[in-house]
């Protein structure tokens, strides 16, 4: 009788194991086909975009990618995905206009640094804020609160260097340069959570355990 309850609980099982298993390559497969349908769109996209562009003036930089491929390399990765299927990049597109190609370059790269900062504060160091508020007994939250704003102001700093996946210019009386980059979530956050890990230990007082808590934002 027992070997018969072990059989037939041991068929169960695989039945359920095989179940999910083909769940989960359907799913898979899904995702995939979605992902290629998406990509032939955003090349589509992109040709049309580059068209647009070059009707107003706009070109390349000599020696960088033609402007289909870099405006199709921006659209690629706003639609990178992990393994869980959480976006892979943060991704900004400004344009600047100075007097010269130098200085419109530096100008629109700092924009670009400025919107990358401000996703990075929205969204990591806004989760961040959110278990700081949600924490009940904190040791120290007036200093936590305080060490976390004057680092939100401060996120560009820490970026290091990026380079631009879309950079083109147009002149007309002026330069005029339109770029993109893009910059890993997952970078964004290590760098992120050791900044923070640091100033607090220094800052607050608050055990490894509390502050490796309030940074557990995954």
């Amino acid at each position: 009788m027992r070997n018969k309850f072990t059989l037939s609980f041991l068929f169960v099982f695989v039945a359920m194991f095989f179940i999910a298993t083909e769940n989960h390559a359907q799913t898979k497969k899904e995702k995939k086909a979605t992902l290629k349908e998406l990509k032939g769109k955003a090349v589509k996209d992109a040709r049309k975009a580059a068209k647009g562009l070059k009707k107003q003036g706009y070109s390349e930089i000599p020696g960088d990618l033609p402007m289909d491929m870099q405006i199709e390399n921006s659209y690629l990765a706003r639609l990178s995905t992990d393994d869980m299927g959480n976006p892979k990049f943060f991704v900004t597109t400004q344009e600047s206009k100075a007097e010269t190609f130098a200085a419109a370059k530096q100008a629109a790269m700092q924009l670009c640094l400025t919107d990358i900062a401000s996703q990075i504060g929205s969204e990591i160091v806004g989760r961040i804020k959110s278990n700081v508020a949600n924490s009940e007994g904190m040791s120290d939250a007036a200093s936590v609160t305080e060490v976390i704003g004057a680092y939100q102001n401060n996120v560009s700093a820490r970026l290091g260097r990026t380079t631009p996946i879309v950079m083109l210019k147009k002149v007309d009386g002026l330069t005029y340069i339109t770029m993109s980059i893009k910059y890993p979530i997952s970078e964004a956050e290590r760098i992120v959570k050791d900044d923070l890990r640091k100033e607090l230990a220094s800052k607050a007082d608050m055990s490894q355990d509390e502050i490796n808590g309030l940074l557990d934002i995954r």
